[in-house]
């Protein structure tokens, strides 16, 4: 009978070397590969910090320019603002070429850069912070919101509690030296823990709020801004309590609520009437409504201070979204705040 033929010593010995080698082969292709990976990572970490680097410098600089449209226009026309001037034309997507960024190639075929964006005057926006003024609810103002929020479909349960955290906000006098837990009531200190809390300086502050969602703060975005109280402008302060509402730039809405018993069909022929020619001064404006309105000097204006700026940055492959509050004092205009999406 014919043995089974097995292999020999040798031809196994030679079986195990090729597996060790194929092993091996494998581990340093993964090892190669690994170093590859970390190589690829590392560079592309330092081409989005680049980036990030970069875009941080064209959002400074394309804050600066609006910086510039703002002041060269109240040299050019003075105390009027309206929506047919250079700072309210949006800019629609741009490329940028090398000289924006001094010299960096961004406008090549590998790497761009684009900007678009929109100036809004601040003040044709109903000011939230005009609820209160001096730690009380400003009727004028309360009402006005009341029935903005109708005219905008939204609950009038958002003015109360708006109201109520505006008044948290607000600054108390300092307790007396001589007072102590056990000689002062719970309830004062109570209160001026409370006044404690920091004002809402932006809509998205209000989220916390009853009745305030992402959903509202949408409906009420293009009518509505916080205002700080108080914007430190050179080596001084400026005050926006009572901050008026420029009836160039306002929309319809934003007016029939400041204006008692005016229809909003009125105030939309008043929107569209001023496309066409628009009011240097308040009696030429009220002029345009029924003779039995009138516009509050101490509620409206034509000018502006205020201005917000909202621009979008892509660069490569990081785009940023920015948004940032300015005041144009008689000298210069000033950033308030800035925040990036």
């Amino acid at each position: 009978m014919v043995g089974t033929l097995r292999p020999t010593r040798p031809g196994r010995e030679r079986g195990a070397a090729i597996v060790s080698v194929l092993v091996l082969v494998s581990i340093a292709t993964l090892l190669v590969a690994s170093l590859f990976w970390r190589q690829h990572l590392a560079t592309r970490s330092v081409q989005n910090r680049f980036a990030s680097a970069q875009l941080r410098w064209i959002e400074t600089a394309v804050l600066d320019w609006a910086a510039v449209v703002l002041k060269s226009d109240q040299n050019t026309s003075g105390a009027v603002d309206h929506l047919q001037e250079t700072w309210a034309v949006p800019v629609a997507e741009t490329r940028l070429d090398e000289t924006v960024t001094a010299g960096a190639r961004i406008s090549g075929n590998t790497r761009s850069a684009l900007i678009a964006g929109q100036i809004f005057d601040a003040q044709g926006r109903f000011n939230l912070s005009n609820l209160v003024q001096d730690g009380k609810p400003v009727e004028k103002q309360v009402l006005a919101f009341r029935r903005l929020l109708a005219l905008l479909g939204q609950p009038p349960e958002l003015e109360p509690a708006l109201t109520r955290r505006l008044l948290e906000s607000y600054v108390a006098e300092p307790a007396p030296s001589g007072a102590t837990a056990g000689s002062g009531s719970s309830a004062a200190a109570e209160v001026r823990r409370i006044a404690a809390l920091p004002p809402p300086l932006k809509l998205n502050d209000l989220l916390r709020l009853p009745g305030f969602d992402e959903r509202t703060l949408s409906a009420l975005a293009p009518f509505v801004i916080l205002l700080p109280k108080r914007i430190p402008s050179g080596d001084t302060s400026h005050s926006t309590t009572g901050t008026r509402i420029n009836i160039n730039t306002a929309p319809p809405e934003v007016i029939a609520a400041m204006v008692d018993d005016l229809p909003l069909d009125a105030a939309r022929g008043f929107v569209l009437a001023r496309e066409r020619t628009v009011a240097s001064t308040l009696d030429q404006a009220g002029n345009r409504f029924n003779p039995s309105i009138s516009l509050n000097a101490e509620l409206f204006s034509v000018g502006s201070s205020y201005f917000l700026v909202s621009g979008m940055v892509r660069f490569e492959r990081i785009e940023a979204s920015t948004e940032a509050l300015f005041f144009r004092g008689p000298t210069r205009v000033e950033l308030v705040w800035r925040q990036q999406f």
